[in-house]
């Protein structure tokens, strides 16, 4: 906020609200000045703010986010006497802007851009080691999960047994909707879960994770039931290929971009640059897609304890499709695996 020349930041986006202060409820604001730490909310969470982020002062709000809201927060903040406060811009919808701005009269409203976000790329070892054990618990999940698959189970099938493994193991919930795609339908890189039949020579794409003390993992591997054609043994060694030359290139001080346009030009060197449509890998901690983003436009360089995933796939519409998707933390003599380890690459059940 110094270096930044902000006087005062107020915090309305959850995980954000979570990664300073540990309040994990649905209703809250903190705001930041030099001399205060406040987390705003109303009567149902005062009891689990104060256990959850008993640095914080705990403000009482008598409403809900709404009107009565807003103007609450528009008289503290007046009567702090500050000469600008700093707002989330990307998470404040045009309408709470509106009530923010009107509320506090005057009080210029600037903008604080990702500044909490690239605070949150380079992760602490307690949040390696909880992102570790989510993709521990999905890890297992699947082992357990392979041998129920059969010719006939449809994909919701699939993905409720997959997410109750992982329930049972002790994960919050799942990280995000479970992707099974099966046959053609793999050619569709998130495409959710149906009540379609999966089928004996399909390609069967499962993209899943886990949620464990906030933070989530995220894995994809593709799997054939049944014996695999030649042509789909082909797309399936380039991917795992790709994947390997990847994690071959990942280093710390590296652009992120550099790594994405080393899968690309591989994948163009052999024919099918086109089947390749998203970046090769994204962020996680407590959001599932974070920075840095390993994609054509990242401006990220890779440093020492992020986090992210590494995902080549190759999409052919109408045949199907196949990704493998591992999660890394960059260390000084590499990436390391934290999903995985590399038992799950087989393309057959």
């Amino acid at each position: 906020m110094e270096q930044k020349s902000l006087p005062a930041i107020l915090v309305n986006h959850a995980p954000n609200i979570f990664y300073l202060s540990g309040f994990s409820g649905s209703s809250g604001w903190l705001l930041l000045t030099e001399k205060r730490a406040c987390l705003f909310t109303d009567f149902r969470y005062l009891e689990q703010a104060a256990q959850e982020a008993p640095l914080f002062e705990l403000i009482k709000l008598t409403a809900p986010q709404g009107p009565s809201f807003f103007e609450e927060i528009g008289k503290f903040l007046k009567g702090e006497k500050l000469p600008a406060i700093a707002v989330e811009e990307a998470h404040l919808s045009w309408k709470d802007y509106d009530r923010l701005k009107e509320a506090v009269d005057g009080l210029a409203l600037l903008p604080c851009g990702e500044m909490i976000e690239e605070l949150r790329t380079i992760k602490d070892e307690e949040e390696i080691a909880r992102i570790a054990f989510a993709a521990r618990i999905a890890d297992n999940a699947l082992r357990e999960t392979l041998p129920l698959i059969k010719a006939g189970m449809s994909e919701l099938e699939l993905a409720a047994e997959l997410e109750y493994r992982m329930r049972r193991s002790g994960a919050a919930g799942a990280a995000f909707s479970t992707i099974v795609a099966s046959g053609p339908r793999s050619a569709m890189p998130h495409g959710l879960a149906t009540d379609r039949r999966i089928g004996e020579g399909e390609f069967i794409i499962i993209d899943f994770g886990a949620v464990w003390q906030r933070y989530c993992s995220d894995m994809t591997r593709t799997f054939i039931l049944g014996e695999a054609l030649p042509e789909q043994e082909r797309i399936y060694a380039l991917v795992c290929a790709a994947r390997e030359l990847a994690l071959g290139a990942i280093r710390t001080g590296e652009r992120a971009a550099h790594i994405d346009g080393e899968v690309r030009r591989f994948f163009a060197e052999e024919g099918i640059a086109h089947a390749f449509g998203h970046g090769l890998g994204h962020g996680v901690g407590i959001e599932v897609h974070e920075r840095p983003a390993l994609s054509p436009r990242s401006k990220d360089i890779l440093q020492e304890r992020m986090i992210f995933s590494v995902e080549p796939g190759l999409y052919l519409e109408g045949w199907g499709g196949v990704r493998v998707e591992d999660l890394v933390v960059l260390r000084p003599q590499g990436p390391q695996l934290i999903t995985g380890s590399g038992w799950q690459l087989g393309i057959n059940i």
